[in-house]
């Protein structure tokens, strides 16, 4: 039954870090979800594979540092995980090549949202000019 409800899992835990970011228990929490996972090896590719897992286990980690629980389960997590990465060349290559596409997406986003703005904060100051004529 969790075999086939582990990649649902995986990802429902990470879009649960990344809309909770400021909430410690919940991080906590997910932390933990993604530690008992990892010691399963047989789910290690899941983990790796779920975009933006490995990045929030290292932001838990460089933000909640007083957390004891939390820095061992996602310090655990990534322990068995990177195990795993520098056992299989290929497979280091591959989630290195996912990491990389990840921050150019995530970078993309970041433009696009910038020039968002920026084009209402244009559009605000136009319609101030048009009001105060």
């Amino acid at each position: 039954m969790l075999d086939a409800s582990v990649g649902q899992i995986t990802n429902l835990v990470v879009v649960a870090m990344k809309n909770f970011c400021s909430s410690e228990a919940i991080l906590n929490r997910a932390c933990l979800v993604l530690h008992n996972m990892s010691l399963n090896e047989a789910y290690h590719g899941t983990l790796l594979w779920t975009p933006n897992c490995y990045q929030m286990l290292e932001w838990c980690i460089g933000n909640y540092p007083h957390d004891h629980v939390l820095q061992q389960s996602a310090g655990g997590t990534l322990q068995r995980l990177n195990a795993t990465l520098s056992a299989n060349e290929e497979l280091r290559v591959r989630f290195t090549h996912s990491i990389r596409a990840q921050q150019q997406h995530s970078l993309e986003l970041a433009r696009q949202e910038a020039v968002y703005l920026q084009e209402q904060h244009l559009e605000q100051q136009q319609q101030l000019n048009v009001n105060s004529s």
